[in-house]
């Protein structure tokens, strides 16, 4: 079974401020909750030699020592760290191919170029902590961006305004179950399931498109478990559609990124 990603402990190893809160903030976004920071070579060994951790994300330009050093002494079976053993994933704007042989002769597990990019240190970290992916399905940012044809300021306002409208439109849902009214039932879950394909989510089109049928079935006891359903895909999908109406960026599908 994969690792839920609140469960996933990691340690981000970089010195820069700006740096640190662009790594926690998309870290937080990918869903991890369990991130600490090291300034330094010094701490991160402390660190390391207190407390275990899933994976570090090692800067390899660091004031005192830099990631190299840091990488081959974890890896010393005689130093402090508990887990010699813990993957480490290499952070550099260095690019070169000889760059990416260092990091590994030193030790380290993988590579990530700077500046960070959510699909490609989301699968770096889902690789070596075999953490769970993200349901791509709940919003699929990729998809909406190539709807409008790249057209980002569009993607917003429509993203936005389905985020505004679906608490409205479930008010109407449960109103119109409550009354029993099975033709409103499938008139308005129509109406979000097209609205849901137009902002590419996935989930939130299949659970109304069941809803639909429910309505044209006059099944007004599915209706109820399939509003249910509907209300926990469109909470899944909200924090990702309020992210991305806001520029910040916070899927493995997104399309633009800061």
């Amino acid at each position: 079974m994969k690792k839920p990603r609140g469960a996933v402990r990691l340690l981000v190893v970089e010195d820069d401020a700006t740096n640190q809160e662009v790594a926690l903030r998309i870290l937080q976004h990918l869903g991890y909750d369990g991130i600490e920071i090291a300034p330094d070579g010094r701490r991160a060994l402390a660190i390391l030699a207190r407390r275990d951790f899933d994976l570090v994300l090692m800067d390899c330009h660091l004031p005192d020592m830099d990631g190299y050093e840091i990488s081959r002494r974890i890896r010393e079976r005689d130093s402090a760290v508990r887990n010699h053993e813990i993957p480490i994933v290499a952070t550099t704007a260095a690019a070169m191919e000889s760059d990416r042989a260092k990091c590994l002769a030193a030790g380290m597990n993988g590579y990530v170029s700077k500046p960070l990019r959510l699909d490609t240190l989301n699968r770096a970290i889902e690789e070596w902590t075999g953490a769970a992916g993200i349901a791509s399905a709940a919003f699929d940012q990729r998809e909406i961006g190539e709807s409008v044809m790249g057209n980002e300021d569009l993607a917003r306002r429509i993203v936005c305004t389905f985020v505004n409208d679906i608490p409205r439109q479930l008010a109407r849902l449960a109103l119109a179950v409550s009354e029993g009214d099975a033709h409103k039932v499938r008139l308005v879950a129509h109406a979000i399931k097209g609205a849901a394909s137009s902002v590419s989510g996935q989930e939130i089109r299949e659970a109304s498109s069941k809803l639909e049928q429910c309505g044209s079935d006059g099944n007004l006891a599915g209706a109820v478990a399939a509003l249910g359903e509907l209300s926990k895909s469109f909470e899944r999908a909200k924090p990702l559609m309020e992210s991305f109406c806001q520029g910040r960026p916070d899927g493995a599908g997104s399309t633009w990124r800061t």
